[in-house]
């Protein structure tokens, strides 16, 4: 039977011609994660110039070492030197350069400020008297110290975050909003990403389409549209029923260059999509169970002329799914990459409610401080649990496949679990 590695390979062969590289501006790509498709490197010194860290004087450490001194203890008995008085001459604030200090003197500066000529430290507000602006001379006391006053207190330096020529962003990161706010520093504006599909969300069946007396709510168009437009893709979303050539004829119709399909891919009477492929001359589709529970049949290739990865029907089934084979691949990942932050932990009470299978089990759970407890056992229609649940939990299968359990192994007596998020 084919495993889920192997079923992943085949998805992302299906799907990664389909993704490609283009420039985008950074304020597009603030509500979506996407992955970096060129390495950056910062064309400028971040910051671009000496500044304050803090509001308070600008001098040079020399003028502090000629200027006259006291020396004094504060209430706790800790030895500080009184520096001064020292005249005030102007004031420079962020976003201006302000003129050279004089030899001798202090100027009144702001945080983010450029250090004016002739200074070289910064004295916090705080350690002056006034402790205040627009006073005409200020004294300094400062802790006494073997080696005096020394320059670059409170001094943001030149390029002290970033030098220009440093890479500060790598081909293939996903890009946070840490990520975003630097290249924004440094003065980039656009950055290369891996662009996405049109995707059509296709839920199949007449039990959808059907009145209320014999019909059941469509939540896989949502659980689906909602995990592939908060990736960045463009999305449509349709119900179709139980009629092939039908099937057929939306797809042909709609602008998209992926379909996700739900349910029509079992063993029924009623299977549309596996009717659909029987219809159309071209199509590409390989139907196959995997050896994974929940999501155990799974259809993928070509179909209506469009790229096609067709889903089980069952909730839990689609949504695991997607998790497992379609989100990798659009977040630009390799086969053997995860798409969820991976973390491992204790199953609480052992594996009594995971009896061993030939499948791969991927189970709900909660994370509790006595470990993973499962949440609505394996039942793949069981939506309510998963909504519930903080982890995927994977139960390697007892008898695998040589690749089977490449990425699903645990971690000593801890199972491996991808934080739902």
């Amino acid at each position: 039977m084919t495993t889920a590695m192997m079923h992943r390979q085949r998805v992302f062969e299906t799907i990664s011609p389909l993704l490609d590289t283009r420039s985008v501006p950074i304020g597009e790509l603030l509500d979506t994660p996407r992955r970096l498709a060129a390495s950056v490197d910062s064309p400028i010194d971040v910051p671009g110039f000496d500044n304050s860290s803090m509001d308070g004087y600008a001098v040079a450490a020399s003028t502090l070492r000629t200027a006259a001194q006291k020396q004094e203890q504060d209430p706790q008995g800790i030895h500080q030197t009184v520096y001064g008085p020292i005249p005030v001459r102007g004031r420079v604030a962020a976003g201006a350069m302000g003129a050279e200090a004089a030899a001798g003197t202090a100027v009144e500066i702001m945080t983010g400020a450029p250090l004016p000529a002739g200074t070289d430290t910064v004295i916090a507000i705080e350690a002056t008297d006034p402790a205040e602006f627009a006073a005409p001379e200020i004294t300094i006391t400062l802790p006494t110290t073997e080696s005096g006053p020394q320059p670059g207190a409170f001094v943001r330096s030149r390029g002290s975050d970033v030098g220009a020529g440093t890479t500060v962003l790598t081909s293939g990161l996903m890009l946070s909003p840490a990520h975003l706010g630097i290249a924004a520093a440094c003065g980039i504006t656009e950055l290369q990403v891996r662009t996405l599909p049109r995707v059509l969300v296709v839920s199949t069946g007449d039990e959808i389409t059907a009145d209320a007396a014999a019909g059941i709510h469509d939540a896989n168009s949502v659980t689906l549209g909602a995990g592939l437009r908060r990736l960045g893709v463009d999305t449509t979303i349709i119900t179709v029923p139980d009629d092939p050539q039908a099937l057929l004829d939306a797809v042909r119709a709609a602008d998209c260059e992926l379909v996700v399909s739900t349910g029509g891919i079992s063993k029924g009477a009623h299977e549309v999509v596996k009717l659909a492929a029987d219809l159309d001359p071209e199509s590409m589709m390989v139907f196959e169970p995997i050896a994974m529970q929940p999501g155990g049949p799974q259809g993928c290739g070509r179909l209506a002329g469009s790229a096609w990865v067709a889903l089980p029907g069952n909730p839990v089934s689609a949504l695991i799914s997607f998790e497992m084979f379609i989100r990798p691949v659009l977040l630009g990942l390799g086969v053997d990459e995860e798409p969820r932050e991976t973390e491992y932990h204790r199953l609480r009470g052992g594996f009594d409610e995971a009896p061993p299978s030939s499948k791969l089990q991927v189970r709900r759970a909660v994370l509790a401080e006595e470990g993973l407890e499962f949440v609505g056992g394996s039942r793949s229609h069981l939506l309510h649990s998963y909504a519930r649940s903080t982890h995927l939990v994977f139960i390697p299968p007892t008898d695998p496949a040589p690749d089977a359990n490449d990425v699903h192994t645990g971690e000593g007596d801890k199972l491996k679990t991808w934080k739902i998020t």
